[in-house]
């Protein structure tokens, strides 16, 4: 470390429930390569197992810049190991703690009652699951034990304080950091389009995420039939589903039922892709039919990449949308007839590229949090 960085530097932790590839872990995946870059010592506490090999991409990419990781290797079977946080925390002895998600901002705070270190939690989602009371009471409770909460749109950070009870701007919205994602070459995107057989169709629709019912996928395909018959004569587009997750194997049987009703459809599902977000040159539109979203990284990739988007109206998105201002298309699936969507998707699916845009980069990201951490510390 340089001699300019020595009475600068800091020593923070990051506390996530896992560290298997997702929005949260990949924002905080930029935030500590930042950190690390401007000399900032960074230790990121895992509250679950490692990842099998085929999902390290996050942890090998955090060791590769020179943050430590910490698993506690946490279960349902195992809760008391919880209680190794509190000695993580005291051996690591970090200036300042950020914690993430539901479970990390609850613990953080509880085991911090002994720790009494400066405490940022980051809430990244509109949580909407069923049987989450339990959790929102808790967390108004311990609202006080943090310092600073923030989250990262005004859709979740509304969202929170209404299901928590709080006073409307106790949580403070710094927006997630997505930067341009270089794209594949040409040369990649022809053959991958020869490989899952799209290369013949006329336009294709890309989605990425998680195969959670979060995501809303299966509304999507269930929406398939009423777009394949307002398609033109002899027209084919191209359905690509990039992802995994525990809903990967309804997600294909329905995928399967609805090729088959719509000849003029090829939908494919390769997927896990680490290069996922630079393959979005492939797509003429990219959709995102989330049931709630915190944000919607994705969403902002697409809109840096210049690819037009059809998105439903959950949460963070029109928010996301109104900020770049054009080039978007909405629709209500919980209220809109199944027929207005699809003519809402059709008229999507003839929109232009344009020049991308950038709702917030990874630079103005980490200097949101720097500056809150230092302020924490002083």
């Amino acid at each position: 470390m340089s001699p300019f960085f020595r009475g600068l530097s800091m020593k923070l932790m990051m506390i996530l429930t896992e560290l298997a590839h997702g929005g949260a872990e990949k924002v905080v995946l930029e935030l500590v390569r930042r950190l690390r870059l401007h000399g900032h010592d960074v230790t990121v506490v895992s509250l679950m197992p490692e990842p099998p090999p085929e999902q390290r991409a996050i942890p090998d990419a955090l060791q590769a810049c020179g943050a430590k990781l910490v698993f506690l290797r946490l279960t349902r079977s195992t809760p008391w190991r919880v209680l190794s946080l509190y000695r993580v925390i005291r051996a690591e002895n970090p200036d300042v703690i950020h914690s993430h998600l539901i479970h990390p901002n609850l613990l953080g705070r509880m085991v911090n009652v002994l720790t009494r270190k400066p405490l940022v939690n980051t809430i990244h989602i509109a949580e909407r699951r069923s049987g989450k009371g339990l959790f929102f009471f808790l967390d108004r409770l311990t609202f006080p034990l943090c310092d600073v909460c923030t989250a990262v749109s005004n859709a979740a950070a509304r969202f929170h304080e209404r299901k928590c009870g709080l006073k409307e701007n106790s949580i403070r919205v710094i927006y997630n950091g997505s930067d341009p994602v270089p794209q594949a070459s040409p040369e990649t995107i022809a053959s991958l389009k020869r490989e899952w057989e799209v290369d013949s169709c006329s336009k294709i629709i890309g989605l990425l995420g998680r195969l959670d019912p979060q995501k809303g996928f299966d509304r999507f395909l269930a929406l398939l039939p009423y777009l394949a018959r307002k398609l033109p004569p002899e027209s084919k587009v191209g359905i690509v589903l990039i992802g995994d997750g525990p809903e990967r194997e309804r997600l294909r049987r329905q995928a399967a039922e609805m090729e088959a009703q719509c000849p003029n459809l090829c939908i494919r599902m390769p997927g896990y892709r680490k290069d996922a977000a630079s393959l979005m040159s492939m797509f003429d539109l990219f959709a995102m039919p989330s049931r709630y979203e915190g944000y919607g990284l994705t969403l902002a990739e697409a809109f840096s990449a210049g690819i037009p988007v059809f998105c439903s109206t959950a949460d963070s998105l029109p928010e996301l949308c109104a900020l770049v201002g054009d080039h978007f298309f909405t629709a209500d699936f919980d209220r809109e007839t199944p027929d207005a969507v699809a003519e809402r998707l059709l008229t999507a699916l003839s929109a232009s590229r344009y020049e991308g845009r950038v709702i917030m980069t990874n630079g103005q990201m980490y200097q949101a949090y720097l500056a809150l951490y230092e302020s924490l510390r002083r």
